[in-house]
């Protein structure tokens, strides 16, 4: 088998074997060149449902910078 047959006959099995809400299959080199199908016991990814919403937030004073009252020539650490 080729590596393209392999990706199309795991595309195949994705979509219609009764195992594709729990596995998943991925082609698999072997060493004398052909391929082969693993199937392996992890459901695929669900599609996304909607948009993400993420908090952000504010950036931080940089950390590079004294503050005034540590300032070096101000008297403060050197």
């Amino acid at each position: 088998m080729t590596e393209q047959e392999a990706k199309e006959r795991c595309a195949d099995l994705a979509r219609e074997h009764p195992d594709r809400k729990t596995h998943q299959w991925i082609p698999v080199p072997s060493k004398d060149g052909n391929w082969s199908i693993a199937k392996i016991n992890i459901p695929p990814a669900a599609e996304p449902t909607g948009t993400e919403t993420r908090a952000t937030q504010s950036d931080p004073d940089d950390p590079r910078q004294l503050p005034p009252w540590l300032d070096p020539p101000r008297g403060g650490i050197a």
